[in-house]
């Protein structure tokens, strides 16, 4: 129980982050694209003050990452669904986002004293526009976060503290501040995010559970637990819906109703256990010999069975009937009680009709079930149709 419930454990934490790390390129392919938008801010910011071959290389730099991580997230987005080692793409994509940060913090660092004040808080500001942009882009991966987070500031704080003068002391220590409040509350929506996946994972779990309790219970409502044959429950809502369809389109729909000869001395010669075993066998011979796969057998109760036979009119049906007859007895399953065989044998009673308005399916129901007593009547181990045709001879010892 233990191995089990840390199992299901284990199962669902990656399952957890197999859909973080979905969701973490699933909504991504617009981001590479505000970066250049940002990019474009801050050459405007520098342009006028620094080396243009070093600024030119810097945006480049920045430019080509972008542009690689647009085709990687839409490749990579393209093949989620068949993807299973999801720590791979998870480092790839927290690899670009820390080399996004380190490239954006070292050229702003090399290029800070080159600045004058004004565009160098304007520099800081941007900065500090991308530290939440990260929190939203990257709420899903702790990884991409701190990798992106972390390459992005450390340096430039670094850098501000190493100036000396109390102005930058004072915006080196803000950053740090802000840093921790931009981690708290990125670990916060985080947090949020897997709880509401996790709670996501097990209600489907539970749903998958339940569908799968209901689906056993519905099994269970229309199948003989002993036979596995339909039950009679499932024959009247079978037979119900096959007795419509047949009115409409006019077709002849038959029924046979089949009872076990002299079954009460088949228990009492060789038990009940022995008695449900032959019921099983009996069930899968019917099942098994059926003459399409639209024709219906379900155990009608105790010994009897019936079969629906949709789009069959009385000669499909005596076919059926003579062959599940005779199939039986050459079965030579001993009956030594019986006072008509030596093996067991079957009565059955047809019924085929094509259904008038003013009927029910109850009507063939009733009249298979007359065929049947006429038949168990006239002595067992004999076919008989409510027309009174006889299709076997009378039954005699058979030797």
């Amino acid at each position: 129980m233990l191995n089990n419930h840390i199992q299901h454990t284990e199962s669902l934490n990656q399952n957890i982050n197999s859909e973080l790390i979905s969701l973490l390129y699933s909504k991504s392919v617009a981001r590479p694209a505000l970066h250049i938008i940002s990019l474009i801010i801050f050459v405007l910011i520098i342009i006028n003050h620094v080396n243009p071959v070093y600024a030119c290389t810097w945006a480049i730099l920045l430019a080509g990452l972008n542009i690689y991580r647009f085709i990687d997230i839409k490749k990579t987005q393209q093949q989620l669904e068949h993807i299973t080692d999801y720590k791979t793409i998870q480092r790839r994509y927290a690899l670009s986002a820390g080399l996004l940060g380190a490239i954006y913090s070292v050229g702003i660092v090399v290029f800070f004293d080159q600045l004058p004040l004004l565009n160098q808080m304007f520099a800081l500001t941007m900065v500090s526009t991308l530290m939440p942009a990260g929190l939203v882009s990257f709420a899903t991966d702790r990884l991409t976060f701190y990798a992106y987070i972390y390459s992005l500031t450390i340096p430039i704080i670094i850098r501000l503290f190493m100036e000396g003068q109390f102005v930058y002391l004072n915006l080196g220590i803000s950053a740090v501040i802000y840093v921790l409040i931009m981690r708290k509350l990125f670990i916060w929506n985080y947090n949020v995010i897997k709880d509401a996946i996790k709670v996501k994972l097990e209600n489907q779990d539970l749903l998958d559970a339940l569908t799968l309790v209901n689906n056993r219970l519905m099994e269970l409502s229309v199948i003989d637990d002993l036979t596995q044959v339909a039950n009679r429950r499932s024959l009247d809502e079978t037979l119900e819906k096959e007795w419509l369809r047949a009115k409409r389109s006019k077709m002849p729909i038959s029924m046979l109703m089949i009872d076990i000869d002299h079954f009460k001395q088949y228990n009492d010669e060789f038990g009940h256990l022995k008695g449900d075993e032959c019921l099983v066998h009996i069930a899968d011979f019917m099942k098994n010999n059926l003459n399409r796969p639209t024709d219906f057998v379900a155990r009608y109760g105790g010994e009897e069975f019936s079969i629906i036979m949709p789009d069959t009119n009385m000669n499909g049906a005596l076919n059926l009937a003579e062959r599940i007859h005779s199939g039986i007895r050459d079965l030579k399953i001993p009956n030594p009680a019986s006072p008509i065989s030596k093996f067991l044998t079957v009565s059955v009673g047809v019924a085929s009709v094509i259904p008038a308005v003013n009927e029910s399916h109850m009507d063939l129901i009733y009249t298979s079930d007359r065929a049947l007593y006429q038949a168990k009547s006239d002595g067992r181990n004999i076919i008989r149709s409510i027309v009174e045709l006889e299709k076997s001879p009378k039954p005699k010892l058979v030797s």
